[in-house]
């Protein structure tokens, strides 16, 4: 409090410096109850009303304090509080300063004890995530999918539900048709949707994830991007591979199905077949971290591709770990804890706080994603790993405590 006691002082002065500034505006924008504090300080017929409470306070809880003016300590005493409260405001912009800080620090410790006591919830009210998406259509506009329906299905220049109700009609962007309506769906942290492009072809998006994709395919190439996770069951069609482009590397298809895994905060991509074939490639310019044959690889089934600051290795793998999410569970078969708490804070949409040593064995589980969180954590704790969830402004946090 030293630090943001200093910097309000010079606020209130009208001396900060651009950095300080800045950087007593990144501390209240860190919390609301810090936020609070600040626009109580700017408000001035707030500021006068904590003056007069402030003196009707008994002396005794204040005039040991050696940081108050004597002055103000002196018009303390007098009966007259009007001209007590006039004084005061005459020197606000002078020595009042320490006098503000020193309510708003009152104020301060008072908000953070209620705060920190309202804060901590339970496992059990956290619930799962669900159908949660957004369309952006070609020309900026947004439409909130429906939490009761799972799938969109793109065809004939048009976006209807799984259950054939009509969506949106998309805006084409040339009269020859010669380009095309390029669409993006969005699901949050705790959201999954689904997805039938215009060749029907299937994609799941997992939570936390993006696919960008046309209206319809025009191009020798069906072509889309995804940042998150996505599964995809291809249709074959020869005469127009599929390509699914994200960070770092192209993904070539001509029939079949397999996982990408490329969220913008995992150290590696993950690309798993699970039938089919496809090439992977690392998009003109990369060349680091391929096989000396060429700047590609071949996967088989049962395989996966694992991309990391453009180096990439290939290994067998159980499929189904990779897959699960798409039919609803939690997988965790011989699981880092670090990577299966990950996976559950981005279904149950929580910011992630580790304060102890974690144990170094492995996670072991298979699990509902529609459980509540109580339920996971619960399996969690086999690997002698204890949790709280806090509430910290907007935002739940998972705090990991750690080997118990």
């Amino acid at each position: 409090m030293e630090r943001i006691s200093q910097l309000l002082y010079k606020h209130l002065e009208g001396t900060l410096s651009e950095a300080e500034r800045t950087e007593l505006n990144e501390w209240a924008a860190a919390n609301p109850a810090n936020r609070k504090l600040l626009d109580r300080v700017n408000n001035n017929e707030v500021l006068e009303a904590d003056i007069d409470d402030w003196y009707a306070i008994p002396r005794r809880t204040v005039a040991d304090d050696p940081r108050l003016d004597a002055a103000i300590l002196q018009h303390e005493t007098t009966k007259n509080q009007p001209r007590v409260r006039q004084l005061v405001r005459r020197i606000l912009p002078y020595a009042a300063a320490v006098f503000v800080i020193l309510l708003a620090g009152m104020w301060y410790v008072s908000e953070q004890r209620q705060t920190s006591r309202e804060q901590e919830i339970a496992a059990t009210d956290i619930r799962s995530g669900g159908n949660k998406a957004t369309l952006t259509l070609s020309d900026g506009r947004k439409i909130d999918l429906s939490s009761e329906q799972s799938e969109i299905i793109v065809k004939d220049e048009s976006v209807t539900y799984g259950d054939g109700s009509s969506l949106a009609v998309i805006p084409d962007k040339s009269k020859d048709r010669s380009d095309v309506s390029l669409l993006q769906l969005t699901t949050p942290k705790g959201g999954t949707y689904q997805l039938i492009l215009p060749d029907g072809s299937r994609v799941w998006l997992n939570t936390g994830s993006t696919i960008k994709y046309p209206a319809r395919f025009i191009s020798k190439e069906r072509t889309v991007e995804i940042s998150g996770e996505a599964y995809f069951d291809i249709e074959e069609d020869s005469k127009r591979p599929f390509k699914v482009l994200s960070p770092g590397q192209e993904v070539l298809v001509l029939g079949t199905k397999f996982n990408v895994s490329a969220y913008p905060d995992d150290r590696d991509t993950k690309t798993t077949l699970v039938d089919g074939k496809v090439l992977l490639s690392l998009p003109k310019g990369s060349g680091e971290g391929f096989p000396a044959s060429g700047k590609s690889i071949l996967l088989a089934p049962g395989e996966q591709a694992s991309l990391s600051k453009g180096h990439i290795t290939k290994s067998k793998v159980d499929v189904s770990q990779f897959t699960a999410w798409k039919e609803g569970f939690f997988y965790f078969n011989k699981l880092p804890v670090t990577t299966a708490i990950t996976q559950l804070a981005r279904w149950y949409n929580l910011d992630v706080v580790y304060q102890e040593k974690l144990p170094e064995s492995n996670v072991y589980a298979y699990i509902d994603r529609d459980k509540p969180l109580s339920a996971v954590l619960k399996a969690l704790e086999l690997s002698r790993l204890k949790f709280k969830i806090v509430q910290q402004g907007e935002r739940k946090q998972l705090i990991v405590l750690g080997e118990q």
